[in-house]
């Protein structure tokens, strides 16, 4: 058993994290401001876990005892132009907050970073492809990577950076704030609303299941062979946004043609990732395909 501590613990990947830890037998506090994460995503388990309400950017009132820190809270990607001062506050001066108190802890942390801080100007994408941050987020993501190799090289924290494809899956939500295109597109279509895709909806993405991410994620927990890496996690399939919409439209038997807006501030064209460091590290593989986890979410909304 080990003492965990997971940031954003109550939000999409969090709660579906925290829920495999408990399963282990682990003794697991998660702490979570519920700015975008949801209290009932942890009804089911809610005595099993400590649950703190707690904003990273100030991470007040912790007491230095764990093992190993998920680091998951995170400002949105979407809003960093918006408000590039709280991107800074929550994911790098977050960070540092969840490193000190790592430092004292002497606890590993296994962080989720963002694979669209990479050059994603040629496909297939891995981890010796040149980074090229194109929002606020992506900076400051990639600067909380610096901060983790800082401590390393000062203190000796062990770290394992995972950098996410798109994730979906059961339990992510649309909010004014954050507009995931898989639950965007069900939720609209569910409501007999017109989806919007912006730009062509030729620009691609690598989907990857929130029960993939996890698996990553735990089997992080152990592997030796995984500290001090940067691990990219996808699918390593490339679908574009008009194929998405496509399938949602087929697998829920509604059609409706979507409206075209401009391209969004720093989007990326294309996205397929190279997943073999992780495979050949973790002996992890993603399993879930699009359409299975797709069908999955709509069978519970």
């Amino acid at each position: 058993m080990k003492r965990i501590l997971v940031t954003g613990g109550a939000g999409f990947i969090g709660s579906h994290l925290v829920e495999e830890l408990v399963k282990l037998g682990n003794n697991v506090t998660v702490i979570d401001d519920l700015s975008n994460g949801r209290i009932e995503n942890l009804a089911y388990i809610k005595d099993r876990i400590t649950f703190l309400k707690n904003d990273v950017s100030k991470l007040t009132g912790l007491q230095a005892n764990f093992d190993v820190i998920y680091h998951l809270a995170c400002f949105p990607r979407s809003l960093s132009f918006e408000n590039p001062q709280r991107d800074v506050e929550v994911n790098v001066i977050g960070m540092v907050n969840v490193l000190e108190l790592a430092r004292k802890s002497e606890a590993k942390v296994i962080f989720s970073s963002n694979s669209g801080i990479y050059d994603t100007s040629k496909v297939p994408i891995d981890e010796n492809t040149p980074d090229n941050p194109k929002t606020p987020y992506d900076l400051d993501k990639l600067q909380a990577e610096n901060y983790l190799k800082l401590y390393n090289k000062t203190y000796g924290i062990k770290y394992v950076i995972f950098r996410f494809a798109t994730v979906y899956g059961t339990r992510q939500r649309v909010s004014p704030t954050w507009k995931p295109v898989v639950m965007e597109f069900i939720t609209k279509l569910k409501n007999k609303e017109t989806p919007i895709i912006y730009g062509d909806g030729e620009q691609t993405r690598d989907f990857i299941n929130v029960k993939d991410i996890v698996k990553a994620l735990i089997l992080a927990l152990e592997n030796e062979k995984a500290v001090n890496e940067t691990l990219i996690l996808g699918s390593g399939k490339e679908t574009s946004i008009n194929e998405l919409y496509g399938l949602i439209s087929r697998l829920l038997g509604v059609t409706i043609i979507p409206i075209h807006k401009p391209a969004q501030l720093g989007d990326v064209r294309r996205m397929l990732y190279d997943c073999k460091k992780a495979q050949n590290i973790l002996g992890w593989k993603p399993e879930i395909s699009l359409e299975e986890g797709i069908t999955e979410i709509i069978n519970q909304v």
